[in-house]
């Protein structure tokens, strides 16, 4: 869950915002472009951390520790994306 919430997340925003600009895909073309990809990536991945309280909270410890890896991930990926400027 911790790898899909924020690709979720993250069309749920282009909906709310972009929907009748740009396609999905040239919406994301023009993230790269606009060297935003990064930043949008990052906002996609707060759920996460809602995801986690919420699977603490449940006493579910190895979900916790994989929606944590999930976004340890992402975390990867961004870095990768602001040395890409």
């Amino acid at each position: 869950m911790g790898l899909f919430l924020p690709v979720i997340t993250s069309y749920l925003i282009y909906l709310n915002r972009y929907n009748g600009v740009k396609s999905y895909g040239e919406f994301v073309a023009a993230l790269f472009q606009l060297y935003s990809a990064g930043k949008f990536v990052s906002i996609s991945v707060l759920p996460n951390l809602l995801l986690f309280f919420v699977a603490i909270w449940m006493n579910r410890l190895l979900a916790a520790r994989g929606i944590v890896i999930a976004t340890a991930f992402y975390a990867i990926g961004i870095f990768v994306l602001f040395l890409i400027k």
